[in-house]
């Protein structure tokens, strides 16, 4: 548990530019702690002016394989710590250093290839569909990874977080 705490805390210092995952999502917020709980970590520029105001996510989801692909591609990418930059959006891009992606790409690397990716939640809000997947691998350990496309289909942010 500590190994995800010091992963949380890698995280969390990746993007700060933008507000956090959605508030009605697990981590939601601004990206502040919990009262309490853990810190809510991010990799995660979203969308200015994005969810939260009125959204309900979909509790039971059924997976959209396209989106699916992309966010297992964009966790390989992190491991390796190369990331295509033409599929990020504008504020993406400009919020994520390379020097971020190799700060967490050494955190997440050590896990391995996740042995399942399901998809717990999904949310469409100003045109950016966020989904959150929870990760799972071989030493038991798991993540949230809160993935979110813009209506172009490029990446509009990232989070990775300790799963409950």
């Amino acid at each position: 548990m500590h190994r995800l705490a010091t992963l949380a805390l890698a995280a969390g210092l990746l993007l700060t530019a933008v507000a956090a995952a959605p508030p009605t999502m697990p981590g939601g917020g601004q990206g502040q702690p919990e009262p309490g709980g853990p810190p809510n970590p991010g990799i995660t520029p979203m969308p200015a002016g994005g969810p939260g105001q009125g959204s309900q996510p979909s509790n039971t989801p059924s997976p959209n394989p396209q989106m699916l692909a992309q966010a297992k591609s964009w966790f390989a990418q992190l491991q390796a710590g190369k990331i295509d930059r033409s599929q990020l959006a504008p504020g993406m891009a400009s919020s994520l250093s390379d020097e971020q992606v190799a700060n967490v790409s050494g955190q997440i690397k050590s896990l391995g290839t996740p042995v399942t990716f399901e998809q717990q939640q999904t949310m469409t809000q100003n045109g950016v569909n966020y989904a959150v997947y929870l990760l799972t691998f071989g030493d038991s350990k798991k993540l949230d990874f809160i993935f979110a496309v813009d209506g172009q289909g490029k990446v509009a942010g990232l989070r990775l977080q300790p799963a409950p």
